[in-house]
């Protein structure tokens, strides 16, 4: 189990959802798709995601960095 415990004030954390990638994520919490987006949210969860930032699934929980 991963235990975040240096989540700041205004970050979220979201549910991964059936057709999600982490550029519809990228573009729901930052208003784009940019590379430097969608790696801030890979980065902040590779521990989650694994090796593979184009492989997310349903239900896994992804800390949104501000």
């Amino acid at each position: 189990m991963n235990v975040r415990t240096n989540v700041q004030s205004g970050s979220a954390c979201y549910t991964v959802q059936s057709g999600d990638s982490l550029s519809t994520i990228s573009q729901k919490f930052y208003g784009n798709m940019n590379g430097d987006s969608v790696m801030t949210i890979y980065y902040a969860n590779q521990a989650t995601i694994g090796a593979n930032p184009n492989l997310i699934r349903p239900g896994q929980k992804l800390y949104i960095p501000e």
